[in-house]
């Protein structure tokens, strides 16, 4: 087949900013409150509403 190519075995260098709590918050609000998608459900509520809730 050939090597694989490099964008498959890149790392991120950058430290992850939510805690696992935080992360389950925001995934269990996303089913309950019934958006289609998580783009549009993260842009539209968790940054509006839930940035405050989420200390850096």
């Amino acid at each position: 087949m050939g090597k694989t190519p490099n964008f498959f075995r890149c790392q991120r260098n950058k430290p992850f900013r939510f805690s696992v709590s935080e992360v389950m918050t925001i995934v269990i609000a996303f089913h309950q409150l019934g958006y289609r998608d998580f783009k549009t459900y993260y842009t539209h509520f968790v940054c509006r509403y839930l940035t405050n809730e989420f200390p850096e």
